[in-house]
């Protein structure tokens, strides 16, 4: 599974991170504009050349292919006006992210600041 982690690009291990560290605040199943805003709240503490800015249907396609490959669980949610929404959880424990992601370029600050809470 480090080895899926690893693999994929900072902008998908920059989400990944973001529902992580939501996870982590029992804040899960999450919905994608909640990942985004979590991913601009950050985007200080990454290196953004790989990817540059965030937005929502970039995040939404980041987490279908999360949720494809295992690292992330997707749920249905109902919203308050009754329609369903995908929603997403982690698959994997919080430590095995960060343990994969702690040294990589871009999102290893963001992976560093993370590992005093999970």
């Amino acid at each position: 599974m480090a080895e899926t982690i690893e693999s994929r690009g900072p902008f998908e291990q920059f989400v990944l991170l973001a529902v992580t560290e939501l996870s982590v605040d029992d804040e899960t199943p999450v919905h994608s504009f909640e990942v985004a805003k979590r991913c601009k709240a950050h985007l200080d503490d990454v290196d953004r050349d790989p990817f540059g800015g965030v937005e929502r249907r970039e995040v939404t396609r980041a987490l279908g292919s999360l949720a494809e490959d295992g690292l992330l669980r997707k749920e249905r949610t109902t919203s308050a006006t009754g329609k369903g929404r995908p929603a997403y959880a982690l698959d994997v424990s919080s430590d095995r992210v960060v343990d994969a992601v702690d040294d990589e370029t871009g999102v290893g600050p963001y992976a560093e600041q993370l590992r005093e809470r999970v």
